[in-house]
């Protein structure tokens, strides 16, 4: 249901990051919330392995408090498996820890565990120290709250391991809640989610009219919102507030000082400012809200992406509960960003490519059949003798140097990463592999993909190197098995059956022309196009096509926003020979008119080359 395209390292005019700071879902069952749900999710997916924490807010729908509640839980189990709560930062919000203390020493609990000995046991019903946020200590709020539970198996499926700050917000003021945001924004480890559905049991008729004006001010940043309006009204409140206000605001006003009221029409007002912030890494970025889509549990899962038109009703009067998502985008310049995984699309263009709108799923389609131009191997990798060096671009590099036993190397990598991910024997450990060969220790970028029976069973990958191509060929071929959001995940029974192929990725490098005819009237020597000053990135549709290597190029597109963005392998090529196609299902893919055309280079256009390997996974 998630998926998201692979990302290169933004430029500085760019976002900080490549995925949102924050979401705002809703918390209804799966069949009916979950497809407007994964359209924030989604976007969150390039931050797997970077994203670290998530900090999840939501109401209180069967024990009122007032405040912003945490709970004494140390952890929460899923069926996808337990998620360690970040109690040592619900304590520094609390102002039980200083935020500078040190809380790297452990000591043994109760359980035998090892818990940072600086963080004190919370208890139910703990308030928060004087000039600290209005955190509170509450267990029967969370005793049967679900909406915070329903999004953590989203998060477990789309960013792997994490830990979680679950908290319900009560009666606040917008201030309060941001406050409380504020206090755990961090920096790019760390992602707000905010829990809420809209109207509640209103006819669809009358349903759709009141969402889409609540959807209206809350983009439009008018609050604070009603309860009645939306269920998780005061998180949305808090967060909109941060966005309104900024991540640094403080106030010298102490919390004793405000005074909390309930208006005639149900939203609360105080008549004081909120009290300084404890922040974490917070930054001073510039926040925008981009509203993704919504639906109502009417709409048997339909979404309404943002700028199109709602579903046909199938009964008017039907009385349902409405749905919206919203990403928060942080718009400073110069934060690093990690390059992520990339789970690609499930079939090649020419058999149903999959394609979703820029705020959906971004997914990397590659057919699963050999490419004509992609430099492939069999298991003896006698013909895999390194990547393509791509010429005209700026970067510098081709990745790590492949002899032509190093596709023998990683297929047995990805065998040994597989067995081990699936209680299999294993010959020798990923690790024994990775130490017998250095190079494995060179930054690297990969795709693993896995076939069954000539069908694709998983694919994940990344676009740019940012760690030893050994863990990421081992990370993405248990990530390929196991966390495809479009498959099952492989079982041991299915190992014998499957093919197994590593594609080991080039650095992308901007696709440049020569620009002889713009150089001319500047005094430029149109006759010599190899020097570097006479090349530039291409600016138009029709001088990209004209640039392709088809069969050889791997394509990357994305606009000046990038939130449209998207990769072909160099393996579509056998399914979209003809560059002009090849770049209209791009677009189409990036969330883009498959007809854009563009002249003045507001689609920046990168490539890249491919080294593949094929093998059995049982040889």
């Amino acid at each position: 249901m998630c998926g998201t395209c692979g990302t290169t390292a933004p430029p500085p005019e760019r976002s900080a990051r490549l995925w949102p700071k924050a979401i705002i879902v809703p918390h209804a069952g799966y069949v009916y919330s979950g497809t407007t749900a994964a359209l924030a999710y989604a976007l969150l997916a390039p931050g797997r392995g970077t994203i670290r924490r998530a900090v999840i807010v939501g109401p209180t729908h069967r024990v009122a408090v007032r405040g912003v509640a945490c709970a004494t839980y140390d952890a929460f189990r899923t069926p996808l498996g337990v998620v360690p709560v970040d109690v040592a930062s619900e304590c520094r919000a609390l102002g039980l820890v200083s935020p500078s203390r040190n809380t790297a020493a452990t000591l043994p609990d109760a359980g035998g565990r090892d818990v940072p000995a600086a963080v004190p046991p919370l208890r139910s019903g703990m308030t928060a120290a004087p000039g600290a946020p209005a955190l509170i200590v509450n267990d029967p709020t969370h005793a049967q709250e679900h909406a915070v539970e329903v999004q953590i198996p989203f998060l477990q499926r789309v960013l792997g391991d994490i830990e979680i700050v679950p908290l319900n917000a009560g009666l606040a003021t917008s201030r309060q809640v941001g406050d409380v945001l504020r206090a755990f924004w961090g920096g790019p480890e760390t992602v707000i989610v905010i829990s809420s559905d809209l109207s509640h049991y209103h006819r669809e008729r009358i349903a759709r009219h009141i969402d889409d004006e609540t959807i209206r001010r809350i983009t439009a940043l008018d609050y604070p919102i009603d309860p009645d309006l939306a269920c998780g009204a005061y998180p949305i409140n808090g967060i909109l507030d941060v966005i309104a206000s900024g991540v640094a605001r403080s106030s010298s006003r102490d919390s004793s000082a405000a005074v909390v009221k309930r208006t005639a029409t149900g939203t609360v007002s105080s008549a004081a400012d909120s009290v300084p912030v404890l922040r974490s890494g917070a930054s001073d970025a510039a926040l925008r809200l981009e509203f993704l889509g919504c639906s109502t549990s009417g709409d048997d899962g339909v979404v309404a992406l943002a700028g199109q038109k709602r579903p046909a009703m199938a009964d008017p009067d039907d009385r349902v509960v409405g749905y919206a998502a919203w990403a928060v985008w942080e718009e400073s310049a110069g934060a690093p960003a990690v390059p992520p995984s990339v789970e690609q699309g499930a079939t090649s263009p020419s058999s149903g490519e999959i394609v979703e709108d820029g705020a959906g799923p971004r997914m990397a389609d590659v057919s699963s059949e050999k490419g004509h131009g992609v430099r492939r191997a069999s298991s003896s990798a006698s013909r895999g003798t390194g990547h393509s060096s791509l010429g005209g671009g700026a970067g510098g590099g081709a990745g790590p140097r492949m002899a032509e036993s190093c596709g023998d190397v990683l297929l047995d990598l990805v065998r040994a990463s597989l067995r081990a991910h699936l209680g299999l024997p294993v010959r020798r450990t990923p690790a024994d592999i990775v130490a017998a060969h250095p190079w494995l220790n060179e930054p690297g970028a990969s795709f693993v993909t896995l076939n069954e029976h000539g069908d694709l069973r998983g694919c994940i990958g990344t676009l740019e190197a940012y760690r030893p191509l050994g863990r990421d060929v081992a990370e993405h071929a248990v990530d390929a098995a196991a966390r495809d959001p479009r498959f099952p995940p492989v079982t041991p029974d299915e190992y014998p059956s499957l093919d197994i192929e590593v594609s080991v990725l080039s650095p992308p490098e901007p696709i440049m022309v020569a620009a002889a005819a713009d150089a001319a009237p500047r005094g430029g020597n149109p006759d010599n196009p190899s020097g570097r000053d006479s090349l530039r990135p291409v600016r138009s549709r029709a001088e990209l096509e004209r640039a392709l290597h088809p069969g050889r190029d791997g394509l990357i597109i994305e606009d000046r926003s990038s939130r449209h963005r998207a990769t072909f392998l160099p393996q579509v090529w056998e399914d979209l020979p003809d560059p002009h196609r090849f770049v209209a299902h791009l677009l189409a893919k990036a969330g883009l008119p498959a007809s854009t055309d563009w002249r003045d280079g507001e689609i920046r256009c990168s490539r890249y080359a491919v080294t593949a390997y094929q093998g059995r996974a049982d040889a």
